[in-house]
């Protein structure tokens, strides 16, 4: 099977454990995802299957939104709800102008960022996790990232805790977010809910991912039927335009000969890797040059 999943993966899952559940019910041992949620996150997860996995580095640039709660006052090693919470004795009264104005000031466009050490990253071809759970120094560098927009959903004042929509460039970590905003405010703070909204143009609220989407429920399951959750690399693989070649040019695309395309098929289009569909399916992944088409990817 070669196949791309949606899941709303629930807390306490890590994004593993979605990987193994799905190669479990699928049979097939090559399954991955194109980003990784922390255990106590929820959110969309997009998991690869079979040969499909070879186009999760084409989602690596995408934009994502996330929905979270910031706690002013407290924080923890891991900052989140992971570890044990510590609460700040001198935590100022925060007004919720005082958001306003910090994120129009300091976390608008391009930022540096310094990753927490509780992370996937890797130093010297070690995960920054695993070296902190085992008391080591663990030395973060900052890195650059964006912030496309932010918006307060909610602020209440009384518990300092935030409601706040991000959406953000690959390679942002929102706990460490939630650390910088709280020290321009003059306190601590801690992301104490994360939740993914949407990669790149996939919405986990959108009509089209609605019936698409495996649950929480769907997932603890004894039993599921993947095949009705199934879907083609060009229905969320936003990123990549799309050139649809005739049946009988199928059998070289798959052998993987270069396909010539009449003057008339050639697309208008801007990218040199494309999708390749052939009778309305995902057929590969092809580097397009004038009019020869070159597998890269077949699926």
């Amino acid at each position: 099977m070669n196949a791309f999943f949606l899941v709303d993966k629930p807390a306490g899952w890590t994004s593993f454990d979605v990987c193994a559940k799905l190669r479990g019910l699928t049979g097939v041992k090559r399954v991955g995802h194109t980003g990784t949620l922390d255990p106590f996150a929820t959110g969309l997860l997009v998991v690869a299957v079979g040969k499909w996995t070879k186009l999760i580095p084409y989602f690596e640039k995408a934009e994502k939104t996330y929905q979270t709660e910031i706690w002013f006052g407290k924080t923890s090693e891991t900052l989140d709800p992971e570890s044990e919470i510590e609460v700040n004795p001198k935590q100022p009264e925060i007004k919720q102008e005082q958001i306003q104005t910090i994120l129009e000031k300091n976390f608008t466009g391009e930022i540096e960022q310094v990753p927490p050490k509780y992370s996937a990253l890797k130093i010297d071809g070690k995960r920054a996790y695993e070296l902190a759970r085992k008391g080591l120094d663990v030395e973060m560098k900052k890195r650059k990232t964006k912030i496309v927009s932010s918006k307060i959903l909610k602020f209440d004042e009384k518990a300092q805790v935030l409601n706040l929509e991000i959406r953000v460039s690959a390679g942002f970590y929102v706990r460490s977010f939630a650390r910088d905003l709280a020290e321009k405010l003059g306190t601590t703070g801690m992301c104490g809910a994360l939740r993914r909204m949407a990669i790149g143009e996939l919405e986990i609220k959108s009509d089209l991912l609605t019936k698409s989407v495996i649950t929480e429920k769907e997932l603890k399951a004894s039993s599921l039927e993947v095949s009705d959750y199934v879907l083609e690399p060009h229905t969320v693989l936003n990123s990549l335009e799309t050139v649809v070649i005739e049946t009988e040019r199928w059998p070289d695309f798959r052998q993987g000969r270069a396909v010539m395309l009449g003057a008339k098929e050639v697309p208008e289009i801007n990218q040199r890797a494309v999708l390749v569909l052939c009778e309305e399916k995902t057929i590969g992944l092809g580097l397009f040059d004038g009019r020869v088409l070159q597998p890269k990817i077949v699926g």
